[in-house]
């Protein structure tokens, strides 16, 4: 039996997608006709998927299981696993719309903010040895290294602008996904130039970012300084303690901490058991959307 707060927050969550009538979602959905209904629907689907989330489930197959095993009277015409894996790897652009307006509405009931956060983290399909053979998803997919980890992967890279608020996760604002090898800095540029996500304000970003034309053009277009740890120059006496960049390092902490926290809370970034584009794809985003919805509601 289940407590009256979980029942409460399952209905929460299936009143919430219920309830998404913005275009972006309802357009990318599969079952919109009548002649294209299905017994199990798409928005139910969802709901059962992030769900088992927010339960703490990590993989599908657990998920699906645990949706069985425990909520079969709340989702009576769940279908075969190997259906419920397909239809949502269809759903992938449903729930990347999802994650988008969840996202937007949280920015919006959140107090207008003046500093910014850029970071990247990697999503890892194949590591190690395996990784040179991988062939998964290679239309996005490719090796590199990591240079944190110290670890070559096959995989893609997830690049975040987001919104700081003191004392809490901050805000993504704009996200993209790209080749494991892309430099960090074009894809921040990309970022820019397609959506304009940041303005008025303050943005930190760690050394990957340093580009004196680049930090030009934020404030020229946007008005925003772009600021970053001192990068160490040859014959440079530079100290590892060095004040100015252990500051910007404290203050680029939260978006190593949203990192970490999506990451325990959804594997993101280990996508070991994906096999096809779609499949790393639904991957990336249901984590998103489940995060955006957690912050939406809780946080």
């Amino acid at each position: 039996m289940w407590d009256k707060e979980c029942v409460k927050n399952l209905i929460q969550l299936y009143c919430t997608i219920c309830q998404c009538n913005d275009n972006r979602f309802i357009e990318k959905l599969q079952h919109r006709s009548n002649n294209k209904s299905a017994q199990f629907t798409d928005k139910e689907l969802i709901t059962a998927f992030l769900w088992g989330k927010e339960m703490g489930f990590l993989t599908r197959k657990a998920i699906y299981n645990f949706i069985k095993d425990y909520h079969l009277a709340d989702f009576p015409r769940l279908p075969s696993y190997q259906a419920f894996c397909r239809r949502l790897n269809r759903l992938t652009f449903a729930i990347a719309a999802l994650a988008e307006i969840w996202m937007e509405e949280k920015l919006r009931k959140t107090e207008s903010g003046q500093s910014y956060v850029l970071d990247s983290c990697p999503v890892i399909v194949s590591s190690g040895p395996r990784a040179n053979r991988a062939k998964t998803a290679r239309e996005i997919c490719n090796l590199t290294r990591n240079s944190t980890r110290n670890l070559w992967y096959h995989g893609v890279k997830l690049h975040v602008f987001a919104l700081l608020r003191p004392g809490e996760l901050p805000i993504p604002c704009a996200v993209q996904v790209s080749e494991a090898s892309c430099c960090d800095l074009w894809a921040a540029k990309q970022i820019v130039f397609d959506c304009d996500p940041v303005r008025d304000g303050t943005l930190y970003a760690d050394r990957a970012y340093i580009d004196a034309d680049w930090k030009d053009t934020l404030k020229t277009q946007a008005n925003i300084d772009l600021v970053t740890p001192r990068k160490k120059r040859k014959y440079d006496t530079l100290r590892s303690e060095d004040a100015a960049s252990t500051f910007i390092s404290g203050l680029r902490q939260p978006i190593e901490i949203y990192f970490n926290w999506l990451n325990v809370r959804t594997a993101i970034q280990n996508a070991s058991h994906v096999r096809s584009i779609s499949g790393l794809l639904f991957h990336i985003f249901a984590s998103l959307a489940f995060a955006a919805y957690c912050q939406l509601f809780y946080y």
